[in-house]
C-alpha cells in the first residue's frame, strides 16, 4: 500500500461504509434514489449558473434568458443540461416512489421514511413547477395564473399571491426556486439517508431470508451507483446537445394557449372536466392518500399475494395518470381561468371579489371576440371558394370554422344555448361539402349566410363586455419590444443575435397575421416584405448594415400601421352589433328581389324580424315610434313568401324604407 493511501485511510475511514447490505440493493430499481440525488447536485451547479444571468421581473426575466443563450457558446448546453437534469430527477423519483410502494417498503419501521420521501417527491414537483414559471413565456404565465386562481380559490393562500406589497409573483416564484426550496430539500435527504442507513435496505417482498437474497457491500452498491449515475448525466448531456429546451416569446395576458410540461397533464385533463376545484381536489386527495399508505396498510408482511388489494389500487391509478396523460396530450387547450369565481367569492372580500372576477371577464370575452372575428374571416374564405366553384377548398375551410367555433363553444353555450345549437347545425351544413359530390352551392350560400348571422349574434353576446386591449395590440407591442433589440444588436454589430430576434419577430408577427391581412392585405405583404429581408442576416456572411437598419425602420413603421388598425378598433353595443347585422340582410333581401326571388326575400325578412327582434326593447327606449314603423315594414315583408303573386316593386320600396330606418337607429346607438 503507498503511502498516500495509508496516509488518506487513516484519515478518511472508508471502510467504516463497507458494511453489509443486500445483493439487490446494486440492482437499478435500488439504485433509482441516488440517481435522483446526482440530478439534483448537477441541477445545483447549472441552477447556479443560470442564476447569474437571470432577472427575476416580468419585463425582463424571457429576454434575459434569451441573451443568455444567443450572447455565451455555453449558453445552450448549460440550460439543457438543467432541464434534462430536471426531467431524469423528477422521472427517477417518481420511479423510486412507484418502487417503495409496490414493494412494500413503507412498512414497520419504515414509515417514518416513507412520509420523508413523500414530502421529497412533492417539494421536487415544487422545484419543477416554479422552475416552469421562470422562463416567463405563455406556458409559464398560464401556469403562475393557474397557482394565483387556485390560491384565491382557497382562500388563506390568496395573500401569498397578492402583489400588493409590490413584489412581482415572478420574483417570489425565483426567491422558492432557488432558496426556500433548495434548502428544504438540502434538510430532508440527510435525514431521509440516515434512515435507510440505521433501518437497511428494504428486502424483496418475495425473499425474506438473508440467505435467500445474498450479500453485498456498501461500497459495492455506491459503486453501482456512481455507474449508473455517470450513465444518467450522459444521458444528459447528450439530451442536452441534441434537444435543447425551448423557449417562447413573452406572454401575452387574458388568453389560455399552451398545455402544461407533461408531469401535470393528468391532472390538466381533470381540470378539463371539472374545473380549478377539481383540480385542487384531486391533488389534495393524492397527497393525502400517499401520506396515510403506511397507516392503512398495516400488515407487517411485503408480499405481493398478501397486498392484493392496495396493490391494486395503486396500479390501478397509475394506469388512470397515463390514461388521463394522454387524453391531454390529444385534448385542445380550454380556458380554465376565471372557474371558481363563486368560491373565491365566498373566501374573499366581496366587493375585490366582484372587481377582480369582472375584470378577469373582460380579459377572456377579449379572447372569445377575437375568435369569433377569426371565424367571420374564415365564413369570407369558403364565401370566395364558393365564388369561384372550389369545392374542395370550401370544405376544408368549413373544417376549420368548425374548430374554430368549437374552441369557445361551451362559452357561446353558457350565454345562449339555442344560438349555440343553430349556429352548430349551420357549420354541420357547410361540412357537407366534404362529404357530397355535387352540392347544392346556392343552398350551400344560404347556409353559410345563416352561419355568418349566428357568428355576429355571438359577438353580440359579448360585445358589451369591455376589452381594455386586444391580443393583436399586445402581440404587436411585443414585435415593437423585438425590433428594438435587433437595433441594439446591430449598434454592437452583433449580427448573429440580430439574426435570431429576426426569427423571433418573424413568428411573432406571424401568431397575428392573418388578423392583420383580414384588414389589409398591402399592409401585411410590405410588412412580411421587411422583416424577410431582415431574416437575411442569417445567411449574409457580411450584410450592409445599413440597409438593415433601413428594413429594420420599415418593418417597425409596418408594425406600428397594423396597430393603429386595431387601436382605432370600437367595441360595438349589442345593439349596434345587431343593426349592422340587420343591414347585411337587408341587402340579402334586396339582391333576392332583384333576382325576382320573393320566396327567399320573405325567408330573409323573417330573420331581420327576428335580429331587430332580439333587441327590441332597447331600439324601443331610444326612439318608440321608430321602432314600430321598422317593425310594420319587416311584418310587409315577411309576407312575400306567403302571396301567390307579390308586388316586388313594392317590397322593394318597402326594404329601401326599411334600410333608412335601420340606419337612423344606428346613428342614435353611436
Amino acid at each position: 500500500m503507498s503511502k498516500f493511501k495509508r496516509w488518506f485511510k487513516e484519515r478518511v475511514p472508508v471502510e467504516a461504509f463497507n458494511y453489509k447490505v443486500p445483493r439487490h440493493a446494486n440492482t437499478l430499481l435500488y439504485t433509482l434514489g441516488g440517481i435522483t440525488l446526482i440530478s439534483f447536485i448537477v441541477l445545483i451547479v447549472t441552477g447556479i449558473i443560470l442564476a447569474q444571468f437571470y432577472s427575476p421581473t416580468p419585463e425582463a426575466a424571457n429576454s434575459s434568458i434569451r441573451d443568455f443563450l444567443t450572447q455565451y457558446d455555453l449558453g445552450n448546453f448549460i440550460r439543457g443540461l438543467h432541464y434534462w437534469s430536471a426531467q431524469v430527477a423528477i422521472v427517477t423519483v417518481i420511479i423510486h416512489l412507484l418502487r417503495v410502494f409496490f414493494y412494500g417498503s413503507y412498512k414497520k419501521p419504515r414509515e417514518v421514511n416513507w412520509l420523508l420521501g413523500v414530502v421529497l417527491f412533492l417539494v421536487m414537483v415544487g422545484l419543477y413547477y416554479t422552475g416552469t414559471i421562470l422562463k416567463w413565456d405563455q406556458e409559464a404565465a398560464e401556469a403562475l395564473a393557474h397557482a394565483k386562481a387556485a390560491g384565491d380559490l382557497v382562500g388563506p393562500l390568496a395573500a401569498f399571491f397578492s402583489e400588493e406589497n409590490g413584489v412581482s409573483l415572478l420574483t417570489r416564484m425565483f426567491s422558492l426556486h432557488t432558496n426556500l426550496l433548495p434548502l428544504i430539500l438540502l434538510s430532508l435527504i440527510p435525514a431521509h439517508l440516515l434512515l435507510v442507513k440505521l433501518l437497511g435496505i428494504s428486502p424483496l417482498p418475495w425473499k425474506r431470508s438473508k440467505e435467500e437474497e445474498g450479500e453485498s457491500t456498501f461500497l459495492v452498491h455506491f459503486k453501482h451507483l456512481i455507474a449508473y449515475g455517470f450513465i444518467a448525466f450522459g444521458l444528459m448531456s447528450i439530451f442536452a446537445l441534441i434537444l435543447p429546451p425551448t423557449i417562447g416569446p413573452a406572454p401575452v395576458s387574458g388568453v389560455e394557449a399552451t398545455k402544461p410540461p407533461w408531469i401535470f397533464m393528468s391532472i390538466f385533463s381533470i381540470e378539463n372536466w371539472f374545473g380549478l376545484m377539481g383540480l385542487i381536489v384531486a391533488s389534495t386527495l393524492l397527497v393525502i392518500g400517499l401520506l396515510a399508505i403506511p397507516f392503512i396498510d398495516k400488515k407487517p408482511s411485503a408480499s405481493l399475494k398478501q397486498r392484493k388489494v392496495i396493490v391494486s389500487i395503486g396500479a390501478i391509478l397509475v394506469v388512470l395518470a397515463v390514461v388521463l396523460t394522454i387524453n391531454a396530450y390529444i385534448t385542445k387547450p380550454e380556458q380554465h381561468i376565471g372557474m371558481g369565481e363563486t368560491e373565491q367569492g365566498e373566501s374573499l372580500d366581496e366587493s375585490k371579489g366582484e372587481v377582480d372576477e369582472e375584470s378577469e371577464e373582460s380579459e377572456i370575452a377579449s379572447n372569445e371576440i377575437i375568435v369569433l372575428n377569426q371565424a367571420l374571416v374564415i365564413a369570407d374564405e369558403i364565401g370566395e371558394a364558393l365564388n369561384t366553384e372550389d369545392i374542395k377548398l370550401a370544405g376544408e375551410k368549413a373544417i376549420e370554422l368548425d374548430e374554430t367555433i368549437d374552441a369557445i363553444k361551451e362559452k357561446i353555450a353558457a350565454k345562449d344555448q339555442e344560438l349555440t345549437d343553430e349556429m352548430g347545425e349551420a357549420i354541420h351544413e357547410l361540412l357537407e361539402l366534404n362529404e357530397t359530390a355535387n352540392p347544392d352551392l346556392d343552398e350551400t350560400r344560404n347556409n353559410l349566410n345563416i352561419a355568418k348571422e349566428k357568428i355576429n349574434a355571438a359577438k353580440a353576446l359579448f360585445a358589451d363586455e369591455e376589452v381594455s386591449e386586444t391580443l393583436e395590440i399586445k402581440v404587436l407591442n411585443q414585435a415593437l419590444v423585438i425590433a428594438d433589440e435587433i437595433g441594439e444588436a446591430l449598434n454592437t454589430e452583433d449580427i448573429k443575435l440580430a439574426g435570431e430576434k429576426a426569427i423571433e419577430l418573424d413568428e411573432t408577427i406571424d401568431a397575428i397575421k392573418e388578423k392583420i391581412a383580414a384588414k389589409d392585405q398591402e399592409l401585411t405583404d410590405e410588412m412580411g416584405e421587411a422583416i424577410h429581408e431582415l431574416l437575411e442576416l442569417n445567411e449574409t456572411a457580411n450584410p450592409d448594415l445599413d440597409e438593415t437598419r433601413n428594413n429594420l425602420n420599415i418593418a417597425k413603421e409596418k408594425i406600428n400601421a397594423a396597430k393603429a388598425l386595431f387601436t382605432d378598433e370600437e367595441v360595438k353595443s349589442p345593439e349596434l352589433v345587431a343593426l349592422e347585422n340587420a343591414l347585411e340582410i337587408v341587402k340579402e333581401i334586396s339582391n333576392a328581389l332583384d333576382a325576382g326571388n320573393a320566396q327567399l326575400a320573405g325567408e330573409k325578412a323573417t330573420e331581420l324580424d327576428e335580429v331587430i327582434d332580439a333587441v327590441g326593447d332597447q331600439l324601443k327606449a331610444k326612439n318608440a315610434d321608430l321602432r314600430n314603423e321598422l317593425g310594420e315594414l319587416i311584418h310587409e315583408l315577411g309576407e312575400l313568401g306567403e302571396v301567390k303573386n307579390p308586388d316586388i316593386n313594392k317590397a322593394k320600396n318597402e326594404i329601401a324604407s326599411a334600410e333608412e330606418k335601420i340606419k337612423e337607429l344606428i346613428n342614435l346607438f353611436q
